[in-house]
């Protein structure tokens, strides 16, 4: 009904929308992209993050402050705003009216992501960003419930620009080029490869930062993960630590009482003096909520992810790219930027 006009979306002139999604159930790298977006835009313009909060307990439209709890904003809200406090961030599944009180309580907004929204066809977006993981190309995937697609490949033709996630670091340029060959039947436009690196363990419970002697060779590692697709983690903490052990939960898993102490039980498994326990970023802010016991917590690290761009896609590519399509924002962008839809 909205290809064919019969019913409207909703565009905004004087406030630029940039929606990020996929076509993808769970697992692309959303929240890490959205981290970058908000890194890279904040620079020069006045940003917000307004997301549905997935999972949170709360309804209707809410912004997420230093006093929120992931219970009332959903986990990669409140990591945003813990990350980036100077942004606003808030949540509503009602998106339209997300996006009328944002702007009435901030009028100096200039860009709104809209995080999750490719599926958002109330609001027509100034740039449409797709998201698609290299390991489970589109073009190789089907519907529900045979495949992992929310809607046919060939819908991803809505969206301005494609970033295949998760793409091997050394990654050659002949790849890349046979990869957008591939796309090409269902996605003729810009595509941008990217890829992640894990960095540093840090603490969970406590803001010292704890640094490892190398590497966590040494360490039993108790894995706890609450993600999409854990795969790819789980591979890079067993190729490091001496052995683990892995309890995997459902995708924005709300930890409780009874999984904390099957955890503990867990832990006390491991006959080893040397051990720790490792987390997923997302996963930390959920374990925080939570009274874990003072011998796990002291023990505790999460892995921050690092978002990059592999070669022939340079981080400047892309900032430049976003600048060629964000139309001008009030008030006036830098010199610098060449803006324009």
């Amino acid at each position: 009904m909205y290809d064919w006009n019969f019913i409207q979306s909703l565009q905004y002139d004087d406030v630029y929308v940039i929606s990020i999604g996929n076509i993808t159930v769970g697992g692309t790298g959303k929240t890490p992209f959205v981290e970058y977006l908000v890194q890279t835009l904040s620079k020069k313009y006045r940003v917000a993050v307004l997301s549905r909060g997935y999972k949170r307990k709360t309804k209707g439209f809410r912004l997420v402050d230093s006093n929120t709890t992931v219970d009332e904003a959903g986990d990669e809200s409140y990591q945003i705003k813990q990350k980036f406090p100077h942004i606003v961030v808030a949540v509503d599944v009602d998106r339209i009216r997300g996006i009328a009180n944002i702007r009435k309580k901030y009028p100096d907004v200039q860009v709104i992501l809209l995080d999750d929204a490719f599926q958002y066809r109330k609001i027509n977006s100034n740039l449409s960003i797709l998201l698609a993981d290299y390991n489970r190309p589109l073009y190789c995937d089907s519907m529900l419930p045979g495949g992992r697609l929310r809607e046919w490949s060939c819908f991803a033709q809505r969206a301005d620009v494609m970033i295949v996630t998760k793409s091997p670091i050394d990654m050659s340029i002949g790849k890349q080029q046979e990869i957008e060959q591939s796309y090409a039947r269902i996605f003729p436009r810009k595509i941008f490869f990217t890829s992640i690196k894990y960095g540093e363990p840090l603490p969970v419970f406590s803001n010292e930062k704890i640094i490892f002697s190398g590497d966590i060779k040494q360490y039993d590692v108790l894995l706890i993960t609450g993600i999409a697709n854990p795969k790819p983690f789980e591979d890079h903490v067993s190729q490091q630590a001496a052995s683990v052990k892995t309890i995997n939960y459902a995708d924005h898993h709300a930890f409780t009482e009874k999984d904390i102490n099957h955890i503990a039980t867990v832990w006390n498994s491991i006959l080893s003096s040397n051990k720790i326990l490792l987390t997923t970023e997302k996963d930390a802010v959920r374990l925080l909520q939570m009274k874990v016991p003072e011998a796990i917590a002291k023990c505790s690290f999460y892995v921050p992810i690092e978002f990059f761009f592999v070669k022939g896609n340079s981080q400047f590519e892309i900032f430049d790219y976003l600048c060629r399509r964000v139309s001008p924002i009030r008030p006036a962008p830098i010199e610098s930027s060449r803006i324009g839809r």
